[in-house]
C-alpha cells in the first residue's frame, strides 16, 4: 500500500510552530529511516553563518562603490590612510608659511622646549597683525582661531580655558561654531548650553557618508523631515562668549535639499531652503536686534537637510575661539576623509586667522615603523590642504599630551609620544608651520603618572590615562593661552624694535 501523501498543514496542530505527532505504523505503512551520517563541520550552516558574516564585512573593503559601508579598522599597514588621499608633488612644497614679506619684524626664536610657541620662520605674524589690530579695538577687528583636535577637546573643557583667557585678554567676540547635532554625550560646549533633538549625526571618522561632505568641524548632521531642533542657549553662569548680535548656519545646498528655520529669543526668525540645482556650501545668516546672551534655535522644516553648525559671534573687537574635536579623531581623516572642496568652500568662509592642528592621541596607540611613515604623509597633507585653501592663515601644529600606560605596576608614558612629538615638530620645520611641543610644556617624560597620583589629593588626568579631567584641562588651557600671549608680546617687541630703528 502506497504511503498517503502527507500537506505541510499536516505537521501542525493548528498552532505556528506546533507540531503533529506522526501516524501510527501500520501494517500496510513501513517506514525505513536510513541511517544519517554527522555533515562535516565546513557544511554546517553555524559555518557557513560565519563565512557569510567575514565576507560581507570584507565586500566593502574590495569594492570601492560600497565604500561608505567600511567600519574603522585599526591597522594592516594603513591605519590612517584609507584612500589616495596625497597631493601630486612635494608636500614640503606648500603655499604661504612664511612671514609676511612686507614685515620689517624679525622674531627671536622661542628655545625648544620652553613652553613658548617654536617659529623658526615667522609664520604666526599674519596671525600676531590681526590680534595686533583686535588689541587696539579697532572697529570690527575680530581675531578667529580654529582648533581641531580630538576626544581631550570633545566637551571644550582645555578650549573653553584657551577661549576664556585670550578672551579676557583681547577681548569677546562671541562663542564661535558649534555642531548642529550632539554626536557624543560628552559634548558641551563653555558657556553655551547646547541641546538637540534625534537628529542623525555622521561624524568624519565612521566614513559612512561617501561624498564626505562632513562641513567645517568634520561632523555632518542630517534630517529627512520636520521637526528636528538643535538649540544653543547661553549659560547664565558664563563669564565670555555668552553675549551675540547674530548666528550664522552652515548647510548644504543641494538638488531637492529641503529647508529649516533660524529664530533667536529676540523675535527674528527666517525660512532657509536648502534647494539648489548645484551641490555646494550654503550660509544662512539671522541678526538680532541688539548684541545680548540671546537663544537661538534651528528647526527642519521638511525635505533632506544636512546642517554642518552654526557660529555665534557679534561685532565687537576681541577673539573668537572654535573648538573642533571629534572622539577618536587623527590627523589623516582631514586628509583622506574630507571633501577637500566642501572643507575648502567652509575654511574660506570662516576666515580664521590661525589654524590649530592637535592631533596625536589616537596615533600613538599604533607603535609600528610603518604606521610613522602614514602619520607624517597625512599630516603634511592637511597642511597642504589648508594652504590651497587659505594662503594666508596662520597654522600651528600642537603635539599632543602625554599618555601613559601600565608597565609592571608603573605608569609609564607611552612611547610612541615623544616619536609622534619629534615627527611633528620636523613636519612644522619643513612646511613653515608654528609648532607647540604641549608635552614637553606640562612636564615631558612622567607627567601622567604625576598627574594620575594627584595634586592636593585631586587626580588631574582620568583612569585611561588619556584624558584630563577639568583641573589638567585648566593647565593644558592655560599653557596654550599663554604660549599664543607672549607670542603675540614677542611680535609686539619686535614691532617695536623695528620701529625705533627708522
Amino acid at each position: 500500500m502506497a504511503t498517503p501523501a502527507l500537506s505541510p498543514d499536516a505537521f501542525h496542530n493548528g498552532e505556528p510552530g506546533a507540531l503533529k505527532s506522526l501516524p501510527a505504523e501500520t501494517a500496510e505503512t513501513k517506514v525505513f529511516v536510513a541511517p544519517q551520517r554527522a555533515p562535516h563541520i565546513l557544511l554546517t550552516k553555524p559555518t557557513w553563518t560565519v563565512i557569510c558574516v567575514i565576507l560581507l564585512a570584507l565586500l566593502p573593503l574590495g569594492v570601492p562603490s560600497l565604500a561608505q559601508y567600511r567600519e574603522y579598522w585599526p591597522d594592516f599597514k594603513e591605519f590612517v590612510t584609507f584612500n589616495s588621499g596625497a597631493a601630486a608633488g612635494n608636500l614640503n612644497d606648500v603655499p604661504g608659511g612664511t612671514a609676511d614679506a612686507s614685515a620689517a619684524v624679525v622674531l627671536p626664536p622661542a628655545p625648544e622646549g620652553s613652553g613658548e610657541i617654536e617659529d623658526g620662520k615667522a609664520s604666526l605674524i599674519p596671525f600676531y597683525k590681526s590680534l595686533a589690530a583686535t588689541d587696539a579695538k579697532q572697529p570690527n577687528a575680530i581675531t578667529r582661531v580654529i582648533h581641531y583636535g580630538d576626544s581631550p577637546i570633545c566637551a571644550d573643557l582645555i578650549t573653553g580655558t584657551t577661549r576664556r583667557k585670550l578672551q579676557q585678554r583681547f577681548g569677546d567676540a562671541g562663542h564661535g561654531f558649534i555642531l548642529a547635532s550632539r554626536p557624543w554625550e560628552w559634548y558641551v560646549h563653555d558657556g553655551i548650553e547646547f541641546a538637540s533633538t534625534e537628529w542623525s549625526s555622521h561624524p568624519m571618522l565612521n566614513g559612512k557618508l561617501p561624498d564626505g561632505m562632513f562641513g567645517l568641524g568634520g561632523v555632518a548632521t542630517r534630517a529627512t523631515g520636520s521637526g528636528q531642533i538643535s538649540r544653543y542657549v547661553p549659560a547664565t553662569n558664563a563669564t565670555n562668549g555668552v553675549n551675540s548680535s547674530r548666528m550664522e548656519v552652515y548647510y548644504l545646498k543641494q538638488p531637492n535639499g529641503g529647508s529649516f528655520s533660524m529664530s533667536s529669543s529676540d523675535g527674528q526668525q527666517q525660512t532657509v531652503s536648502a534647494n539648489d540645482p548645484n551641490t555646494a556650501s550654503g550660509f544662512a545668516e539671522l541678526k538680532t536686534s541688539a548684541t545680548g546672551p540671546h537663544t537661538f534655535e534651528i528647526k527642519s522644516a521638511g525635505g533632506p537637510v544636512r546642517l554642518f553648525g552654526a557660529v555665534l559671534e557679534n561685532d565687537n573687537p576681541g577673539v573668537v575661539y572654535d573648538s573642533l574635536g571629534v572622539t577618536g579623531a587623527y590627523a589623516g581623516l582631514l586628509a583622506v576623509q574630507m571633501n577637500e572642496q566642501n572643507w575648502a568652500e567652509q575654511l574660506q568662509h570662516r576666515k580664521p586667522n590661525l589654524i590649530i592642528l592637535n592631533y596625536g592621541t589616537n596615533e600613538s596607540q599604533y607603535d609600528a615603523p610603518e604606521n610613522f611613515v602614514t602619520y607624517e604623509t597625512d599630516l603634511r597633507e592637511v597642511v597642504r590642504r589648508i594652504r590651497a585653501a587659505l594662503p594666508e592663515a596662520a597654522i600651528l601644529i600642537m603635539a599632543p599630551m602625554d599618555r601613559g600606560r601600565r608597565a609592571g605596576g608603573a605608569i609609564v608614558t607611552h612611547p610612541a609620544i615623544p616619536k609622534i612629538v619629534a615627527m611633528q615638530r620636523r613636519v612644522a620645520l619643513e612646511t613653515g608651520c608654528a609648532f607647540f611641543d604641549t608635552f614637553t610644556a606640562m612636564g615631558g617624560e612622567g607627567t601622567i603618572a604625576r598627574w594620575y597620583a594627584g595634586v592636593n589629593g585631586e587626580r588631574l588626568v582620568g583612569g585611561d590615562l588619556m584624558h584630563p579631567k577639568p583641573t589638567g584641562a585648566e593647565l593644558v588651557g592655560t599653557l596654550v593661552s599663554d604660549a599664543l600671549t607672549k607670542g603675540y608680546e614677542r611680535y609686539q617687541s619686535a614691532v617695536n624694535t623695528a620701529a625705533q630703528k627708522k
